[in-house]
């Protein structure tokens, strides 16, 4: 986040006093249910709140006195025990987001979000907050427990029991022995990743004719039972050492089975293949019509036939909506060989936002230097549209995360992943000038309205 100069926020660790202060919220009487955690990777430094699943939760940040965690104030007709199972749900959600565990340390609450005092100090990766804008909320109980697993596998400190979490979720994804093993089969040798070459060498050693066989007979039966042979001793380096060389090859396929079989994607994959860039847009115009766009197959629609496209916010991640660029409404929609040029525009027509769907690149197309256009009719409103946007400009050459929002729902379209300027030098003085002098003309226009020429 950045102030209104556009400088970034400080992101120290603050006093509980301070993060009170901070969010009225949080200082509401009420029942409070809250999950302390031991963070693995950056946690937030300022309070945040999240819809999830119908409820309000409450990321509780790191203070210099606290644990870090989440909390919610239950409501009256809800068990503690429900309240507690929302946010474990929810945990597991960010730690598949994050591609790691998270470790419940205590369970508090109370009138207040109280947490528990923490003895350590110093060490915490912090961020300013999550981008949740694309957060899932999986009601059937196969992705929940799933997700659960993956949580619990990736905070195990004990490669033994982690390994076992990670089979349970293959188990989960395909109940029947044949159909897992022939999966297995197929997915093995397409495996990459992090010690996944290591791991392949390590049982290559062993001269192991089976890799499916040996992972199920020496990871998971002799990790799961005390008879027979082979057996996990706890006491044998050797044992642990095995263990942890092919705990990778478990993890990996525990991973891609929840991607395909229960449809939830990595963050890695979202962003290789950028799903989130035309999802939206395939809802709103189906995917047959961008399947023809993708193919350059002129698509002829029956007579009478509109695109019933809706009003849009243009956004940027964590920073306040731009009055211009709220509430826009269609122009214009035309195909132009194998992508669409959608054109939004004020109410007024005195701005306008032009922007392409390429289906067959899976991506969405945005100019921020030739794709918003102003008209100066001399209006108080056409100042304040050229301050605005000159605002709009700073802050997207300032990493800008670019969203579309379908006004009439509030659902998120689209989004691009944050804008890096290419061979250019951005000065930041100068563009919080020119958004000074633009204020200060809408300023002069207020104080004397009256027709005047002049363009953009």
């Amino acid at each position: 986040m950045r102030d209104e100069m556009g400088m970034p926020l400080s992101m120290e660790i603050q006093p509980r006093a301070a993060m009170l202060e901070a969010e009225p919220a949080l200082r509401q009487i009420g029942q409070w249910v809250c999950l302390n955690i031991e963070p693995t990777f950056p946690w937030p430094v300022r309070p945040q709140s999240v819809e999830f699943s119908g409820h309000t939760l409450w990321l509780i940040p790191i203070t210099q006195e606290d644990h870090p965690g989440v909390a919610i104030r239950r409501p009256l007709d809800m068990a503690q025990e429900d309240a507690e199972s929302l946010l474990y749900r929810f945990l597991s959600v960010v730690a598949w987001r994050e591609d790691a565990g998270i470790v419940v340390a205590h369970r508090t609450g109370g009138s207040r979000p109280h947490m528990m005092g923490l003895n350590r100090k110093i060490g915490f990766a912090v961020r300013d907050s999550f981008d949740f804008t694309d957060l899932i909320s999986p009601e059937e109980e196969g992705p929940r427990i799933a997700l659960a697993l993956m949580r619990e596998a990736r905070s195990l400190n004990h490669y033994g029991y982690a390994f076992l979490s990670y089979w349970r979720v293959l188990e989960l994804a395909f109940p029947k022995t044949r159909a897992r093993v022939e999966w297995m089969e197929a997915t093995l040798p397409t495996l990459d990743g992090r010690g996944i070459r290591e791991a392949r060498e390590s049982i290559a050693s062993q001269a192991v004719e089976n890799i499916c066989s040996h992972l199920f007979e020496s990871g998971r039966c002799a990790i799961a039972h005390a008879t027979g042979k082979p057996v996990i001793n706890p006491d044998d380096p050797r044992d642990a050492l095995r263990l942890y060389r092919e705990l990778p090859l478990v993890r990996e396929m525990a991973v891609r089975a929840v991607e395909e079989r229960f449809g939830i994607p990595t963050r890695s994959t979202e962003y290789s293949q950028h799903l989130y860039e035309l999802r939206g847009w395939k809802e709103i115009l189906g995917e047959r019509l961008l399947s023809e766009v993708a193919n350059a197959n002129v698509v002829e629609r029956p007579e009478g036939e509109k695109v019933d496209l809706p009003l849009i916010h243009v956004r940027l991640h964590s920073t306040p909506p731009y009055k211009p660029f709220e509430n826009m409404v269609p122009k214009s929609i035309e195909q132009q060989g194998n992508e669409l040029l959608l054109v939004y525009a004020t109410e007024d027509h005195l701005m306008e936002v032009c922007f392409r769907l390429a289906p067959a690149e899976e991506r969405l197309k945005f100019d921020i230097f030739n794709g918003v256009y102003g008209r100066d009719d001399g209006s108080v409103a056409a100042a304040e549209y050229k301050w605005e946007s000159l605002r709009f400009f700073r802050d997207y050459m300032l990493n800008g995360v670019l969203q579309m929002w379908n006004a009439e729902t509030g659902s998120l379209i689209s989004r691009l992943d944050a804008y890096i300027p290419v061979n250019m030098m951005f000065d930041l003085k100068v563009s919080n000038d020119q958004i000074a002098a633009a204020r200060t003309e809408v300023e002069r226009r207020e104080l004397s309205p009256g027709p005047e020429s002049g363009s953009r």
